[in-house]
Formats: C-alpha cells, structure tokens, sequence
C-alpha cells in the first residue's frame, strides 16, 4: 500500500470518528435538555405558584387592614397602597349605600395577582326561636281559618276554636311556668303542648300538664316552663331609633309627612304621623327602605302598595320603629288597611321588614292596638310590639309575630321561616361594622 493510500485511508478513519462524537455529543445535549426542561418548568411553576401564593395573602392582608380601620373608625382613604417587602396591595373602598361598604383589595407581587372582596354591613344580630310569642297578655285564635305554622311561646293563656291549627309545639307558662292555660287548640306534626291546665283541646304528640279535659290524650309530667325574654330590648330599640336620626329628620306639613309615589328613604327620623297612600286600582306605589325609619307617632299605610327592603341590602333586614315617647297610650301606632299591602325583602332570602310599635295600651289594660294589619296586607313582614296588642285579621299573613298580647281574626296566617333564628338587622353609620361576605374574584 503506498503512501497516498494510507492517508486517505486516516483520513477517513478521522473523519468516522468526528462524525460518531459529533452524533453523540447532540444525542447528549437532546438527552440533558430533555431531563432539563421539565425540570425548568416544575421551578418556574413552583416559582409563579409562590408569588401568586403570597400575592393572595398580601391581599388579604390589604382587606383585613381595611376592615379594621373601618370597624375601629380609623382614617381611611377610598383607595388604599399597602407595601410590604417592595410588594403590594392595593385596596380600594367603595360605599355601596348608608349600611353597607365593599372592599376590593389585589395583592401584586412581581406581576402575579390575586384579588380579595369581601362587603361590610352595619347590622345587629337578632334571633326568634318561635312562630308567635306573647307576653301576659296571650294569643287568642278567633273566628275560623287562623292558622301558625311553626310553633308558639306565651306567658299569659292561649284560646282557639278546633278549627284553628297549629302545627308546631304549644307552650302556655303562666306566671310560675307551670299554671299557664290552654283552649281550643288542635296542633299537628308530632308536636306536644305544655300549660298547667288543657282545656278541648287535640294534641298530636304528648301532653305535658297538671290537669286535662275535652282533649285527646292524658297528662304527663310538667316541668317548669319558665318566661322567655323578648328579643329584641327597649334599649335595642333606642338603638335603632338612633341609627334612624343619624340619616337626618324629615320636614312635616300640617302635622304629618305623606308619600303617594315611588321612592326610597332610610335611615331617616319622621318628627310627626307618616301615611302610606297606595292606589285603589292595585297598582300602588313602590317604597324602598334604605335603613331604619322611627316614626314619633303613627304609621298609616291605606291601599295597594308596595314596601320593600332595598335589593342591594342582601341578607338584611328593615326596622320601621313607631314611638311617640310623649304618648305611647294613644300615639305610637302602626295600621295597615283597605286592600293588600305587600312587603318583600332583598332578593336572596332571610330579609324582611320589621314593624315595631312603642304603645303601651294593653299592658296597661288598654283598649288601644298597638298594630293592626287589616284586608291581606301580607310578605316578608315581622311584627313587634313588646308592651302592646296586636291584631291580625282579614286574611293577612306575616312570618312572625312577638307581642304584649296578640289576636288572630278571620284567616290570618303566621308562617315561621327558619332563617329568624339569626336575623340580621341595618343598624345605620352608627352600627358595628361586621363582614357579610367574602369572595377571591378577578
């Protein structure tokens, strides 16, 4: 073999081999960046996850900083920039009306956002454990068709005719818890009755008394079923009056203030009588209660109307408050009459209106009624009057009822709702600032 052949020969050995390491060498790097590469994605995951992990909770420390300036009465402007480690969250606070605020706080850390909302009310929390509950004054179920759903507490004695029903628990407890009476009630559902004397009565579950006659079933033994506070005080209704006059007083010609059209007040303070006027074709006026109204004297609602709790105050409810202190004999009257009054909440359930009435007529052995719904007034309505009578009649209907002394006449109905065991209440700028909702959103 000569020497031209043995160099071509190397040569092409040489260039065998540059071509199998050059294979291997990008074999090699398509390998490393294959291992590489998920590897680079799990740490940039990992990375973002961290900062939008942290940008929540910078958030949420914006809003919660909010909340607590709000709710102790500290300076705060609309728009808040919260710095923490060269991150921030910016929140901002925005009045959706007198009793509620909104507050949207984005937490930013390196361009990775998360954001947090949550709505502040001024509410106060009451609870009513039964369908109807009386003081000494007591319940009585007159004429046909009056009917409880839910169950009833009183002090004083309860009467019924057998065609009024009652679905749930009675309990009468007299002054000691053990002497208190009951007559004329049929009750349904299992449910038992409790009173130291039944009287023509019939008893779906037990009967639970000292004596029995006319009735379905035997006693079994009473134990004392001792007078249940009202839920809601004298002093919750100064409350209440307060937060009404801290949105201003109303001007009133000749000795009342009218409205005849649409509109929407609360918190406001009427210094006079307020009437109702609706319309006698059915197609009354709308009322939008804003916040609480206190009435120094009467409330006249006459006609087809409409009161209604404001849409925007979701889960909340409305106290109309008429209370004379001068006259609470004669004066500090709530009355509905003359066609269907209709009451309905914010959308979304557990809102109602609340009438409460400061006349003291029937505890004081009076004639007067401290409230009177007449003619179908009926929805999403709460009555109360803690010293006074109240009179339901005429096929109306409400969903509970607490009061001095109360009486049901020609087919009125009480339907309990089970969300009054903790209804909340507006309480005006003066009230406690409590969080309703919370949400992380965009």
């Amino acid at each position: 073999m000569n020497k031209n052949q043995t160099r071509h020969i190397s040569r092409n050995r040489g260039a065998a081999i540059i071509t199998v390491v050059l294979f291997f060498v990008i074999i090699s790097i398509a390998v490393a960046l294959g291992i590489a590469s998920p590897v680079v994605r799990e740490y940039t995951t990992a990375r973002d996850f961290a900062k939008s992990k942290g940008a929540y909770y910078l958030s949420e420390t914006g809003s919660e900083d909010a909340f607590y300036r709000i709710k102790k009465g500290k300076p705060i402007s609309a728009q808040e920039i919260f710095s923490l480690g060269g991150n921030t969250a910016t929140t901002t606070i925005t009045d959706v009306n007198a009793s509620q605020k909104a507050i949207s706080s984005l937490g930013d850390i390196l361009f990775n956002t998360r954001r947090v909302k949550s709505t502040l009310t001024t509410s106060s929390g009451e609870s009513f454990s039964y369908g109807v509950q009386a003081g000494d004054g007591g319940v009585r179920l007159e004429n046909n068709g009056s009917t409880i759903t839910g169950s009833i507490y009183s002090s004083g004695p309860i009467v019924g005719l057998s065609t009024n029903l009652i679905t749930g628990t009675v309990i009468s407890g007299g002054t000691t818890g053990l002497n208190g009476s009951i007559n004329g009630i049929q009750n349904q559902g299992g449910s038992s009755m409790y009173a130291g004397t039944i009287a023509d009565s019939t008893i779906s579950g037990s009967a639970y008394c000292n004596s029995i006659s006319g009735s379905n079933k035997t006693c079994q033994t009473l134990t004392a079923q001792t007078a249940q506070p009202f839920p809601i005080t004298a002093q919750d209704i100064a409350n209440y009056e307060t937060a009404a006059a801290l949105g201003g007083t109303a001007t009133c010609s000749n000795g009342k203030y009218t409205i005849a059209n649409d509109i929407t007040i609360g918190p406001k303070k009427i210094p006079c009588n307020m009437e109702i006027n609706g319309s006698g074709s059915g197609n009354g006026p709308t009322i939008t209660l804003g916040g609480p109204i206190w009435v120094t004297g009467n409330i006249e609602m006459n006609k087809a109307l409409t009161i209604r709790v404001d849409p925007t105050l979701t889960g909340q409810s409305i106290i109309m408050v008429a209370d004379n202190p001068a006259d609470r004999e004669t004066s500090s009257k709530i009355k509905t009459e003359n066609n269907n009054t209709i009451f309905t909440g914010a959308p979304g359930g557990n809102s109602w209106i609340m009438f409460i009435s400061e006349n003291a007529s029937a505890s004081n052995q009076g004639t007067e009624q401290a409230i009177t719904l007449n003619n179908g007034a009926q929805g999403d309505l709460l009555i109360y009057s803690r010293l006074g009578g109240i009179l339901i009649q005429n096929n109306s209907a409400v969903k509970e009822v607490t009061g001095y002394k109360i009486t049901l006449q020609n087919n009125a109905n009480v339907t309990y709702e089970s969300g009054l065991q903790n209804a909340l209440f507006t309480s005006g700028s003066g009230g406690s600032w409590t969080i309703q909702d919370w949400k992380e959103g965009q």
